[in-house]
């Protein structure tokens, strides 16, 4: 008796795996997962490079920017940023993109990472002095655009 229920769940296994060996060997490369796949997702802020705080800003991507720069109205009002941001320039918690309107002239936009709240922050934008008032001199020179 206790074989034949081996033989039932075998079968049952086999049923739900397909009948062939073909069809076995894909499901069972599915199954395993790569070394990409078995690593846990990131949490936190970007890796930085070797020597740098592990909670700083940079590096730091458009897409990321673009969403600080709707949070503050201000900044958004004042400044079209067209299609998106580019020439993405980071140092030391500070960053700043170009815009690309389609009519305007394009304008930089300034932004600060907060490490209290872990989110970039648009400062300002424009399209002269933007760093100005802002940014330490050490890092205007670190900074396109600035």
């Amino acid at each position: 008796m206790k074989r034949l229920a081996v033989c039932v769940a075998a079968t049952a296994a086999l049923a739900l795996t397909g009948c062939s060996d073909d069809a076995a060997k894909d499901n069972a490369a599915v199954a395993t997962p790569t070394p990409q796949e078995s690593l846990t997702p990131q949490t936190g802020p970007a890796p930085t490079k070797p020597g740098a705080s592990p909670q700083a800003g940079c590096p730091v991507d458009a897409a990321t920017l673009e969403k600080a720069f709707v949070a503050n109205l201000d900044v958004s009002n004042a400044v079209d940023i067209g299609k998106g941001l580019t020439d993405i320039s980071c140092a030391d918690d500070w960053a700043t993109g170009r815009t690309t309107p389609e009519v305007n002239d394009k304008a930089t936009v300034l932004f600060q990472y907060d490490t209290a709240k872990k989110q970039w922050l648009a400062i300002s934008g424009g399209t002269d002095g933007v760093c100005t008032g802002h940014v330490p001199a050490a890092v205007v020179k670190k900074l396109k655009n600035c």
